[in-house]
């Protein structure tokens, strides 16, 4: 099983690159001279390559012999906007997959009526259903009941066609819940029912929910009827969208996080010096969508963050047809303040700024970063950079560069060739 399960590993690393049916028959072919072997290594060999079938390929066997296979699944994905997923459901109607451990649903057409008793299986620890608005919301209810060993979890939701008491009642059955994403379109508020109930988990370690936004009102109402609670006390990965007035309220607790990623709806209240406090993490990633003037104080509020390996500090997207689109502004910073602020990030492998200066160039900035971040992997930073000045340095200043991305460069005649 070792070599076989090494043997797997390098097809995995082989077909990474290849997409469905293409990947699963050249996955087969690295497979399949370790399973002519003899009886057992085919036995096993069999088990791991269908561990993870293409859910076609399933469907074409000949209905007498499905179920063997069915009972070595343990990944399944029905990708339904393809044509040769949408017979899949039908084929599998009469099958139990026992040893389901993730289930992914995505893109179910209306018409379709979709039936989740065959997949339904205790084992399963990883469910997505995505682009299924028609299903009814009390589906939840099966699945919480049917999988109870469920960690990882990735919702659609509308807070006008859901009903919120199935995705709380869903959420609070959910006891073993690690992992939760929730994805939307519509961009509404998370209600007061279902923000409360994510907040007070304490097994709870990631949140992933960009366009939900977390309104100082909701944060504040719930803290007000819970006094004890302790909002995303254990949470190690965080990604919200968020009112920055609601920042403080909503991160007051987590103490363990380790990534971050905060979309902000407004720039009228200072994050960077909530944002400081938590010396563990490793990644961080702030977008603001309105236009902001970003001093050096905020900066320095978050330089004891020495353990970070991936910063990212941006606006809106700006209109390349308006020289001064609503990006960010850097106000009154010098090189000697930026650098007395980038030097205390050595560990520092991703850096991105989407923030312009006042003024018309940084003569020295980029060097300053190649001199305090040694390990840095990818740079981007808005702007207007002159390049000529890194002849300055006797050594590569990016020895570990893979990708670089600068604003502008300073024309000629003032950047030397």
């Amino acid at each position: 099983m070792s070599i076989l399960e090494l043997l797997a590993e390098d097809a995995r690393h082989a077909v990474s690159t290849l997409q469905y049916d293409e990947a699963w028959r050249c996955y087969a072919q690295f497979l399949l001279p370790a399973i002519l072997v003899n009886r057992d290594w085919s036995a096993r060999g069999t088990n791991l390559l269908w561990r993870e079938p293409f859910t076609p390929a399933l469907a074409r066997i000949q209905p007498q012999r499905q179920q063997l296979y069915a009972d070595k699944v343990q990944s399944i994905g029905l990708y339904l906007y393809r044509q040769d997923h949408v017979e899949c459901p039908a084929a599998f109607a009469s099958l139990s997959f026992k040893q389901l451990r993730r289930l992914e649903i995505n893109s179910c057409p209306p018409w379709m009526e979709l039936d989740l008793r065959p997949y339904m299986s205790s084992s399963i620890t990883s469910f997505t259903m995505l682009g299924c608005p028609h299903l009814p919301s009390s589906l939840l209810d099966l699945i919480a009941f049917c999988c109870p060993k469920l960690q990882d979890v990735h919702l659609d939701y509308m807070a006008g066609r859901h009903n919120n008491e199935h995705l709380v009642k869903f959420l609070r059955k959910c006891r073993h819940l690690r992992d939760f994403t929730l994805s939307s379109q519509d961009g509404s508020n998370l209600s007061l029912d279902v923000l409360e109930t994510l907040s007070s988990r304490k097994q709870l370690e990631c949140l992933y929910a960009p366009t939900n936004l977390i309104s100082y009102h909701s944060i504040e109402t719930v803290m007000q009827g819970n006094s004890r609670l302790r909002p995303f006390h254990n949470a190690r990965n965080l990604c919200l969208s968020i009112e920055s007035r609601a920042v403080r309220p909503v991160l007051l607790a987590a103490e363990f996080l380790v990534e971050l990623e905060l979309n902000l709806s407004d720039a009228e209240h200072d994050v960077f010096g909530t944002i400081g406090s938590f010396f563990c993490l490793e990644t961080l990633e702030i977008f603001f969508s309105t236009a902001k003037h970003l001093s050096i104080q905020e900066l320095q509020s978050i330089s004891g963050l020495t353990r970070l390996k991936e910063l990212t500090i941006c606006g809106p997207p700006s209109d390349p047809y308006q020289a001064n689109g609503p990006l960010l502004i850097a106000h009154a910073w010098t090189d000697d303040d930026f650098e007395s602020w980038i030097s205390s990030y050595p560990h520092l492998e991703k850096l991105e700024l989407g923030v312009r200066p006042i003024a018309s160039h940084w003569i020295s900035e980029t060097r300053l970063v190649g001199k305090s971040c040694p390990e840095l992997t990818m740079l981007s930073m808005d702007g207007i950079h002159d390049i000529g000045a890194w002849r300055v340095s006797s050594q590569p200043l990016f020895p570990m560069l893979l990708e670089l991305e600068l604003g502008q460069l300073k024309p000629w005649p003032f950047s030397t060739r």
